[in-house]
């Protein structure tokens, strides 16, 4: 994931917790950061709690907003015989800021060489009213697994769950696109936390999803 700039860990944690929340409808995740990574890219090593701290929020902020607000793809499968690579782009529709009255850390610990936040989110009444629009019975559901090496450092953390939601996306289109098409664009959210784990020299991450599907493109010549 991309760092964003924000607060000290300890000042914005102060600030979450003693921010009541507003309303009732609260989403809530657990994210986790490694403070003893395997790939050693930062040049402080183990990660300070200060700078690791910072990363949970980030996360947690990511993986919330995914929630709330997703992400619209376009994805362009792999074509062996037209010499065409797979590429599978998401792009955040909107972001929660930092210092957000309405984002609370509820719990933290350090677990196994790894800082664990309990985070949760209190949507307004748009947000609730977004949220509930996903949950309609025509908008579809899927579930996907995705993975990325821990060579890549700690976004692969991320670019595991973009996996994932395309896995997801896939899985959703098998039975319904008979002809391979040139470009498929839609609308995802998350629609729980999703499990993220560390095995075998990758991230690996386990999603589902609820998708719009606005556009596919067909090829008109091979």
């Amino acid at each position: 994931m991309r760092r964003i700039a924000g607060p000290p860990f300890a000042a914005l944690l102060l600030i979450l917790v003693c921010r009541p929340a507003a309303g009732d409808d609260r989403l809530f995740i657990r994210a986790w950061v490694e403070l003893e990574p395997v790939v050693r890219i930062e040049p402080e090593y183990p990660i300070p709690l200060e700078k690791a701290g910072q990363w949970v929020l980030e996360e947690a902020r990511t993986l919330l907003a995914g929630m709330v607000y997703g992400w619209t793809f376009v994805w362009t499968p792999g074509d062996v015989s037209r010499k065409v690579d797979d590429r599978f782009e998401l792009v955040p529709v909107a972001e929660i800021p930092w210092g957000s009255e309405r984002l609370a850390v509820r719990q933290t610990q350090v677990e196994e060489a790894r800082l664990f936040a309990q985070v949760t989110y209190a949507m307004d009444p748009a947000e609730q009213l977004r949220r509930e629009s996903w949950a309609g019975a025509v908008v579809d559901a899927a579930t996907g697994a995705g993975e990325a090496p821990t060579m890549k450092g700690r976004q692969a953390k991320f670019e595991a769950l973009a996996n994932a939601i395309k896995d997801a996306v896939r899985n959703h289109l098998r039975t319904r696109i008979l002809n391979k098409p040139r470009e498929i664009r839609g609308e995802a959210v998350l629609w729980d936390d999703p499990q993220v784990w560390v095995g075998q020299g990758a991230y690996h991450a386990v999603t589902r999803i609820r998708l719009r599907v606005t556009e596919i493109v067909p090829y008109r010549i091979f």
